[in-house]
């Protein structure tokens, strides 16, 4: 009997977790999971009896949510304090990181093994503080937030050939500050297949856009100067209830438009906004791909917003936009890329057929930035496989292995197979590293997504009607 069972039969749990050194805790049975953290800064001097901001992160190991929680917390004389974890009944993987005084750490994602009670992490202190907001000094959360999740990236519409990104902001004015570092705009939202596609790709929360009538009341106009051809104002608020101190607007988890004031009570709870830039390249399979104009998807010219309610109702061609998912183009390379889900490996494969597509194959360092930046850590089949020859791994599309992110001894810690029995491959949450997986490993149980790709991305008959 190992030693955590028998902690169990004395009622009480025996956690072990390595991060920084081995620590072996004990807690009474049937407490909830907790975090026992200690915060040091770059040298290793403990973060004493100081005032910190604690964010958890979680998302369910099966793609099915995600959650997160954030407090102000103290640590002791030896920098340390302690955090309750949500756990629920779903498989879980964390991401824990603090702010201090502008200073930010993290630690990368993790799961709690079945019966333990106790996770010791060390954060330290980047050396590099946040710069000072100049509109409101003491927010950090959002900076913490962004710290949290891999680089935003440039991705390009297959529709209109332009590039967007989503980006972590405080406010409007950090937003239209960041898109002029970065040479691009605020999003102009033209018509609805484009609306579709930015939540499609982002799957953003409440977003800043670039419509504003700050410089005539009532007269709205883009950021980027083109004029304004589509609406989605809020049902039954003409101009999204826009006065004369509305003179910015925000798309409301993607439901509607709403005109807004810089902090007023909807501001605070829009820490994101989407850029866009139409001058960016593109690689393609021939020079006349790159200099020719994207084909992409045709939209035929009668809106289907209403001026009744404000919102679009989808026609038929983008209807079937959605049932495929959407595309975004890696601008390094031109190739199209989707997260999709799915019951099992098998049921990838078969999707990306349908879709003249195949599992993912990553292969260097910048497509696997890329690919974090666009879809974040998670669970995702790809398409690497050694089935024809033990060990000899080989990309689905044919590409042979130039590139390795293999984890930890090439498997899941929890895995009891061989690895002969592996002959497949998943993208996991711990910074996109990779694992070979075979069946009845928790992670070829738990994967419920996958990342397909394609070259001919500009070809529109990807697009078929109903």
């Amino acid at each position: 009997m190992n030693l955590q069972r028998l902690g169990l039969k004395l009622g009480i749990l025996v956690g072990i977790v390595v991060f920084s050194s081995t620590v072996v805790t004990k807690v009474q049975a049937g407490k909830r999971p907790q975090i026992r953290a200690r915060v040091v800064f770059a040298d290793g001097t403990p973060l004493a009896n100081a005032e910190i901001y604690v964010l958890v992160i979680r998302r369910n190991l099966d793609a099915g949510g995600s959650g997160g929680s954030g407090s102000t917390m103290q640590t002791d004389a030896e920098g340390y304090f302690v955090e309750t974890l949500n756990v629920g009944n779903r498989s879980k993987f964390y991401v824990v990181g603090v702010a201090y005084q502008r200073y930010l750490a993290k630690v990368p994602p993790f799961i709690l093994q079945e019966g333990q009670p106790e996770v010791h992490l060390l954060l330290t202190l980047d050396d590099n503080r946040v710069p000072i907001d100049r509109w409101n000094p003491d927010r950090e959360h959002t900076a913490l937030e962004a710290f949290l999740e891999p680089p935003t990236v440039w991705v390009v519409n297959p529709i209109n050939g332009h590039a967007y990104k989503k980006i972590y902001c405080h406010d409007v004015m950090d937003a239209l500050t960041q898109a002029a570092t970065e040479g691009a705009y605020l999003v102009s939202i033209n018509d609805e297949a484009e609306e579709i596609w930015i939540q499609g790709v982002f799957e953003p929360d409440s977003f800043w856009i670039g419509l504003s009538d700050v410089a005539k009341e009532g007269q709205w106009v883009w950021h980027s100067g083109e004029p304004v051809t589509y609406t989605n104002w809020g049902e039954n608020k003409q101009d999204g209830g826009n006065t004369e101190v509305n003179d910015y607007v925000i798309s409301d988890f993607g439901a509607e438009w709403r005109a807004v004031a810089p902090g007023d009570e909807h501001t605070p709870f829009t820490q994101e906004a989407i850029l866009e830039r139409a001058d960016v390249p593109v690689k393609t399979l021939s020079n006349e791909q790159t200099n020719a104009q994207p084909t992409g998807v045709s939209i035929p010219p009668d809106k289907t917003t209403t001026a009744q309610t404000g919102r679009f109702v989808p026609s038929r061609q983008i209807k079937s936009l959605l049932e495929i998912g959407v595309w975004a183009v890696n601008p390094a390379n031109g190739h199209a890329y989707i997260s999709i889900p799915c019951k099992s490996l098998d049921d990838a494969r078969d999707s990306a057929a349908a879709q003249g597509a195949h599992l993912v194959a990553i292969n260097d360092a910048a497509e696997q930035q890329w690919l974090l930046g666009l879809f974040g850590n998670h669970l995702y089949w790809i398409g690497l496989s050694d089935a024809k020859k033990e060990g000899e791994w080989i990309w689905q599309n044919g590409e042979p292995l130039t590139y390795k992110n293999w984890g930890s001894k090439y498997k899941f810690p929890r895995s009891s197979l061989s690895l002969e029995e592996k002959d497949s491959a998943v993208m996991t949450f711990a910074n996109g590293q990779w694992h070979a997986v075979g069946p009845g490993d928790v992670l070829w149980r738990m994967t419920k997504r996958a990342i397909l790709e394609k070259t001919d991305v500009f070809d529109s008959s990807s697009v078929k009607e109903k």
